[in-house]
């Protein structure tokens, strides 16, 4: 039974630990199915994600945070008036080489050195009307860089030029990406910076000139601003990408973590259920399988363990067997026989200490194994036993009896220390002397081994 019982429970270990996994292998793969389609998601509204828009407008922009400009400030005779926010008028005169006149929106209102961060801007969009006899009007974005720039001079700020065609008199709307965005030749010229100060630099922009073309006629021109949208990403594709591929990454560490978690775990499950099923086999091995106490081979194992941990102490060995079996076996039947021997196994178990050594030692035979106990005790034990089989109930059989031999010693036999139960073969080999005296002396009976006594 106890056998039966380890097994199922061996069983069950393997099914709930495979219940584990299973359930944790799903809500892993339900984890990765969810960050796959994130990943989709995030690909494919990607600008919906990213994007963000400033606009600029009439409405939203300060009186105070703008400034209109011409060569009149440099020499020339252009003037320039204000007509209300983002919307302005000049006439452009002889005066100057290159006559000109625009709007100067800041985007620091303390028109100071901290501006907007236009790194991953996606889009500039103008919506604009102008009216004059222009075909183009210009766009510079001022970047504010401490290696080249002043505050103090209003002309250090790196300028960003791009240019575009004019519809005079419609309201129309431009875009423009930062590809088309060039240093201005004027200042490169005039800063001779080095190499790589001379591309376009977008991460501290301070303003935006809008003014007139660089070909446009002598005579009036006027523009009205409608808005200025600018679409700029939170980060860079690359970042987006990356930040993507960081997640990815750490989920493959999280996995191969979490398999190889697995497979440790799976690893210990399975040693314990091996040794589980070798201490079940073992188990069986040494049991004897109808009366469930051990048989010849596991108590000649546990026998050399006592004799190798005592030093000195007393061994006994009780050799016990059931009166007339083969009469009963005969007249009852042998199902009915084997039950009786699982009762006897059953009331000797019952009836010596949790440390004695109870086995079938062969047919109808048993035999007890007790340390530490004197010769008056082990003929104690002996009655003990013999009584209560002698009162037990066994059922429509009516009485049984047993018949006992018991050998005492206070040292060890002489036998060889390599042969596995040699003592207690020898020990059982007296008792079964004693035994016999026993049967003869008319059964139901106990008897001590002498020296005296002959085999049978």
């Amino acid at each position: 039974m106890a056998l039966r019982i380890k097994g199922l429970h061996r069983r069950i270990a393997e099914r709930t630990g495979q219940g584990a996994r299973l359930m944790a292998n799903v809500r892993f793969e339900t984890g990765l199915l969810g960050l796959l389609l994130l990943t989709a998601g995030a690909v494919i509204w990607q600008d919906q994600i990213l994007l963000r828009t400033l606009r600029f407008t009439p409405a939203n922009t300060a009186s105070g945070n703008h400034l209109l400009f011409s060569d009149g400030d440099k020499d020339g005779h252009t003037t320039v008036r204000s007509d209300g926010s983002l919307s302005w008028n000049c006439d452009l005169r002889a005066g100057n080489a290159y006559p000109y006149c625009g709007y100067e929106l800041f985007f620091d209102r303390n028109r100071g050195t901290h501006g907007l961060d236009l790194t991953n801007m996606r889009s500039l969009t103008i919506t604009l009307m102008y009216q004059g006899q222009a075909s183009s009007f210009r766009v510079h974005l001022k970047n504010f860089d401490p290696y080249y720039s002043r505050a103090t001079d209003d002309d250090t700020p790196k300028y960003l030029r791009v240019e575009a065609d004019t519809t005079p008199g419609q309201w129309q709307r431009t875009s423009f990406v930062p590809s088309d965005f060039g240093v201005a030749d004027w200042w490169l010229r005039k800063y001779q910076l080095a190499p790589e100060f001379g591309r376009p630099q977008f991460d501290n922009i301070t303003s935006m000139n809008i003014e007139t073309g660089s070909e446009a006629p002598l005579g009036p021109h006027a523009f009205q601003i409608r808005e200025i949208e600018v679409k700029k990403a939170i980060m860079s594709d690359a970042q987006w990408y990356s930040l993507l591929l960081g997640v990815w990454i750490m989920m493959i560490v999280v996995y191969l973590g979490y398999r190889l978690s697995n497979l440790r775990r799976a690893l210990r499950e399975r040693r314990t259920l091996e040794a589980l099923a070798l201490r079940e086999a073992q188990e069986a091995a040494s049991h004897d399988h109808l009366t469930k106490v051990l048989n010849r081979r596991g108590v000649s194992e546990r026998f050399d363990e006592l004799r190798k941990g005592r030093s000195g102490g007393t061994m006994t060995a009780i050799l016990i067997d059931i009166d007339h079996f083969k009469a009963l076996n005969d007249t009852w039947g042998h199902d009915y026989g084997d039950q009786v021997l699982a009762q006897v196994a059953g009331v000797i178990r019952r009836n010596v200490r949790g440390v004695d050594l109870v086995a079938r030692w062969g047919g109808e035979e048993f035999v007890v194994v007790c340390a530490g106990i004197d010769r008056r005790g082990a003929q104690r034990v002996s009655e003990k036993i013999r009584e209560c089989i002698e009162t037990f109930d066994f059922g429509d059989c009516g009485q049984i009896t047993a018949s006992f031999g018991v050998h005492w010693s206070n040292a060890p036999e002489n036998v060889p220390e390599n042969v596995q139960g040699a003592e207690l073969s020898q020990m059982v080999a007296l008792a079964d002397i004693a035994l016999y005296a026993a049967k003869a002396g008319g059964r139901n009976c106990v008897r001590l081994h002498r020296p005296a006594m002959k085999a049978a």
